[in-house]
C-alpha cells in the first residue's frame, strides 16, 4: 500500500500543476482536511470543494504556481514530499521559486485523509517518522472555520 500511496501523492501533485482540479481530489477523503502552518491557518479548510476553492484563490494570485517535488519520502500511511514553489505574481510579476512549504500527505484505506504543510523540511520528516504509532491529529471544525 505504501508504494500505492506515493503513487497517489506524485498523481495529486501533477494534477494540480496540470490545473486539472477534479483529476487532483479524487482521491481525498470526503472530508480531508487541509492544514497550512499558524502563520497561514487562516486558509486551513476541510474537504475538496473547499480546497479547489483555495487552489482557484491561488490562481487569482499568481500565473499558475507549480510544486516542484525535490524529494519524496514514504512512510507506509504518511508521505513527505520536499516541494518547490515556482510561479509569478499577477500584479507584481515578481518572481517566486524556493522551498515555501513541504508537504506531508496522510492516508486511511487508500484516501488521503489530510495534507499537512509545514515550513522545513525536518518537519515533514518528522511527521513521516511518527508513522503508524501516532494518532493522526484532525483539525476541529473550530479550528477550520
Amino acid at each position: 500500500m505504501s508504494d500505492e500511496n506515493v503513487r497517489k501523492t506524485e498523481e495529486f501533485i501533477a494534477a494540480y500543476n496540470r490545473r486539472d482540479f477534479d483529476a487532483a481530489v479524487k482521491d481525498f477523503h470526503p472530508q480531508v482536511d487541509w492544514v497550512l502552518p499558524p502563520h497561514q491557518d487562516f486558509d486551513s479548510c476541510r474537504g475538496p470543494a473547499q480546497i479547489v476553492r483555495f487552489w482557484e484563490g491561488i490562481d487569482e494570485t499568481f500565473d499558475e504556481l507549480q510544486l516542484l517535488p525535490q524529494e519524496t519520502v514514504d512512510g507506509g500511511d504518511r508521505v513527505a514530499v520536499r516541494l518547490r514553489h515556482r510561479g509569478r505574481g499577477k500584479g507584481s510579476g515578481l518572481e517566486l521559486d524556493n522551498e515555501l512549504y513541504h508537504q506531508v500527505t496522510f492516508f486511511e484505506d487508500g484516501l488521503i485523509v489530510r495534507f499537512e504543510y509545514v515550513t522545513t523540511w525536518e518537519e515533514a520528516l518528522q511527521a513521516v517518522r511518527l508513522g503508524r504509532d501516532a494518532p493522526l491529529a484532525r483539525a476541529t471544525e473550530d479550528e477550520l472555520a
